[in-house]
């Protein structure tokens, strides 16, 4: 380890002024640490070292439109007084960087940044569970270690990985996330997450088992749970609490018991019946005590599980640029690129999170799109020809925040499903044609 601390001694004197400046954004003893842990600090003088290379997989995230060596311009990661290094350079070090410094930064980072929001009507913190999938390049290597979905038609188009990522709902800020190929399930991804002390977590049906569900609460203190109730949900009262709001008691399979010889026979819960825009809807949850946790209360609560949908939206669709296809070749610079883009959205949320405390709004009622369309635009080259410039630009930023803030949402509306008629590209027929 001595030998290691020696290296990056030497090695943190040559860092440019530009990568001095981006520690506005990330400390620099963050990514010198996963670096360190991984295994991946750069011993020998590169074109481009491994904290350069950190910060351009970062950069392809940010910039998703720009190509490999523009990002590289674009952030300026080239060492003072050397001309910028070739595509092929900046290939090799993403290859050699590999994706777990990349793993462990984001640890690092929402570890450090994560803070929950003071809430005196919900004294648990809210968080979201799901799962998200993205597309790969069609390679061989990616077919064959992240696999496809498959239907009646045959397989997907494309090579997909799938993440399961905890959020939480009141900052859309991600808290951990886990990422695996087609074959490892959302339920199996969900039960390695990190959970928070004191929190509610909202999960949908599909993570319905006796397992994870206790393991989750068992794994800290005031770790519960809430989610719909299946409509076969196998179970008997064990005390009414309430009209529609009961303890109920319900087996566990013999084959799960045969998987976790630590499960009980049985275990207990609460389910709730409760009225949702005139059709009843059912509940199952940890949060036993109806006079802390009334059943409407509850009901409404969940409906906060949409946040993490919201934010996935705001990945795919404003920060990734609607782009549904990774642009990395290789099934490990697949999973690096995506730590990336988790780590970029993680940046973008945490400062979107000061400007909302800033104008003291809550944090969704800051635009997403807007804000990181500004933030994204200060690490533009022009804008870093001074050494400070960068934090003096974030200062300014932030003055301007009430700039970005949303209208306060609308309640009460509902948008329902429908399939829109796909638009002709050839001109409608106004006339029959005559014979």
């Amino acid at each position: 380890m001595s030998l290691l601390a020696n290296a990056l001694r030497q090695t943190l004197p040559r860092v440019p002024d530009r990568l001095e400046q981006l520690s506005a954004l990330i400390d620099p003893a963050w990514i010198a640490q996963a670096l360190g842990t991984s295994g991946k600090a750069s011993i020998r003088r590169r074109k481009l070292p491994a904290e350069h290379a950190v910060w351009l997989v970062i950069g392809l995230a940010l910039f998703r439109d720009r190509p490999l060596w523009q990002v590289v311009q674009q952030l300026d990661l080239s060492l003072d007084g050397q001309a910028p290094p070739a595509p092929s350079v900046s290939v090799q070090a993403r290859q050699r960087l590999g994706e777990q410094p990349l793993a462990e930064l984001f640890a690092l980072l929402t570890q450090a940044w994560s803070r929950p929001a003071v809430n005196v009507r919900q004294p648990l913190r809210v968080l979201a569970v799901d799962g998200v999938v993205w597309s790969a390049p069609d390679t061989p290597e990616n077919r064959v270690e992240l696999g496809s979905c498959s239907n009646q038609h045959g397989l997907s188009p494309w090579p997909q990985i799938r993440a399961t990522c905890l959020m939480d709902t009141h900052s859309h800020e991600m808290l951990d996330a886990k990422l695996g190929a087609m074959d490892c399930g959302e339920l199996s991804l969900a039960a390695q997450l990190r959970g928070e002390d004191h929190s509610v977590t909202l999960f949908d049906r599909a993570y319905f088992s006796a397992a994870f569900l206790l393991d989750w609460q068992a794994a800290g203190t005031q770790r519960h749970w809430l989610m719909r109730a299946r409509d076969n949900l196998r179970h008997e009262i064990v005390q009414q609490l309430a009209c529609g709001d009961a303890l109920i008691r319900m087996p566990v399979s013999p084959q799960a018991r045969k998987a976790h010889p630590h499960l009980p026979s049985h275990w207990q819960a609460r389910l709730i019946e409760v009225s949702v825009g005139g059709r009843l809807r059912r509940f199952i949850t940890s949060l036993l005590c109806p006079r802390t946790h009334p059943a409407q209360e509850l009901a409404e609560l969940y409906h906060q599980r949409w946040e993490i949908e919201l934010g996935f939206r705001e990945i795919k669709q404003t920060l990734q640029e609607g782009e549904p296809v990774l642009r990395s070749k290789q099934p490990a610079l697949v999973r690096q690129e995506l730590w990336g883009v988790l780590i970029a959205y993680t940046l973008l949320r945490r400062w979107m999170r000061e400007m909302a405390a800033h104008v003291q709004v809550e944090p969704q009622r800051i635009s997403f799109h807007t804000a990181s369309y500004a933030i994204v635009n200060l690490l533009a080259v022009p804008s870093l020809d001074s050494a400070g410039t960068l934090p003096k630009q974030l200062a300014a930023l932030l003055a301007q925040s009430r700039h970005f803030v949303l209208p306060p949402r609308r309640t009460g509306r509902s948008f329902p499903r429908v399939v829109k008629k796909r638009a002709s590209k050839f001109p409608t027929k106004k006339m029959p044609v005559s014979s």
